[in-house]
């Protein structure tokens, strides 16, 4: 038997405020079930002949929208239920109650949890900030799916720019994780519209220009007189050894130990993707690693502790952090340490992060080497290709005219 959907006022039940509040009564096979629609007027506004709210109310429209959406929302639930062959009354109220309670901060705690154990790190940290955002837009850690539509996603926007300053760029990022908890209560019918249909994020703003050193400026850092076993002495090993390596990422300098060294190969497993990674050791690497021979530390770089449990992954990453930190340096309080002193003693006018030898190695792999973009690919140990051809974008125009000359 077809279900039936009716609008009715709660006539045996007054609000203090005079009004009634409107069920919604669900007919299936004889059987009624009744929900709340969260809509309540008096009487003399409810025409229950047409099942609206009259026009003499102030608010009419808007209340009949709403009541509209209910039905609409109860409908879609009946559709998918009649799909899977369980279409009865209580089945449609049960859902639709699930529906209205279903809680975004919920469904993004859940997928923490998936990220977490499958040691997405960097997903689960962005994660962890966008909810925190969400829990100071709110004002508390609440916030019912039914509630989040394109203008709803407009106002946390504003409030992103406003409060934080964030650019496209950020914001873009900032919506990543968004998306995902929204997809996931689409796929789970917790939402009956997707949100982000009627709301446009903001585009990436046009990648800045990435710093990159030329080979001339990585052999004016190597040929800096700096005092051994010194911070700068570790940071600027560190620092070459990355170039040297095709740009290892500092978390995996940070990780590299002596067992990682084994009859002239260097392999270790990469932090940020988990991949096996192994190449033989150049003649580069190899004078940079004779200068820590006779170590006792099981770390080649005095980066972490060897006497330290480094086995929560929570952990590892702080320590990681912060060191990169110290590593980068001073420049704008205090005296300058780490690679921003190293660059000055070079006469280098570049604000230089750890991150820069990886470019650099990019910039000199390609434009001095001729290293097509499957080759760098292999080199800077990227999983996608098209991670490589954006290294490729920001390198120099010189990239350009060195192609040109190459065809004519």
């Amino acid at each position: 038997m077809a279900t039936s959907f009716h609008l009715y006022l709660r006539t045996d039940f007054q609000k203090k405020n005079g009004e009634y509040p409107i069920y919604l009564r669900i007919t299936n096979n004889r059987k009624h079930k009744y929900i709340s629609t969260g809509v309540s007027v008096k009487k003399k506004h409810w025409n229950p002949e047409a099942e609206e709210v009259r026009r003499n109310h102030d608010t009419y429209k808007t209340l009949n929208e709403m009541l509209e959406l209910k039905i609409s929302e109860a409908r879609r639930v009946q559709t998918e239920l009649r799909r899977n062959g369980h279409e009865t009354a209580k089945a449609i109220r049960q859902r639709i109650k699930i529906t209205q309670k279903a809680d975004f901060f919920e469904l993004g705690e859940q997928l923490l949890e998936e990220l977490e154990a499958n040691k997405k790190y960097y997903a689960s940290k962005t994660l962890k900030v966008v909810l925190k955002k969400f829990e100071e837009f709110e004002g508390e850690r609440s916030l019912p799916l039914k509630l989040i539509d394109g203008g709803y996603l407009e106002k946390f926007e504003n409030h992103l720019r406003t409060e934080y300053g964030n650019s496209d760029s950020t914001i873009n990022k900032n919506f990543e994780p968004i998306r995902k908890i929204i997809y996931r209560a689409l796929k789970s019918h917790l939402m009956a519209n997707d949100p982000f249909k009627e709301y446009e994020v903001p585009t990436r703003s046009r990648a800045k220009q990435k710093v990159k050193l030329t080979f001339e400026q990585i052999q004016d850092i190597e040929a800096l007189k700096l005092e051994p076993c010194s911070w700068e002495w570790h940071v600027r090993n560190a620092f070459l050894f990355s170039f040297y390596s095709g740009g290892i990422r500092f978390g995996d300098i940070c990780g590299l130990q002596w067992q990682n060294v084994k009859n002239g190969k260097l392999s270790y497993q990469m932090n940020k993707n988990e991949k096996p990674f192994s190449t033989e050791l150049n003649e580069y690497q190899k004078d940079i690693l004779n200068r820590y021979s006779g170590a006792s530390d099981e770390y080649i770089f005095p980066f972490l502790n060897s006497h330290k449990d480094y086995s929560d992954p929570v952990e590892l990453r702080r320590a990681i952090s912060s060191n990169n930190v110290r590593v980068n340096g001073k420049k704008e309080e205090g005296a300058e340490t780490g690679l921003k002193l190293i660059a000055k003693m070079a006469g280098i006018d570049e604000n230089i992060s750890f991150h820069v030898s990886r470019h650099s190695f990019a910039q000199y792999a390609v434009s001095e080497k001729g290293l097509d973009v499957y080759e760098l690919m292999q080199t800077l140990r990227h999983s996608k290709i098209e991670t490589t051809q954006s290294y490729l974008k920001s390198l120099n125009e010189e990239l350009a005219d060195k192609a040109m000359k190459k065809v004519f």
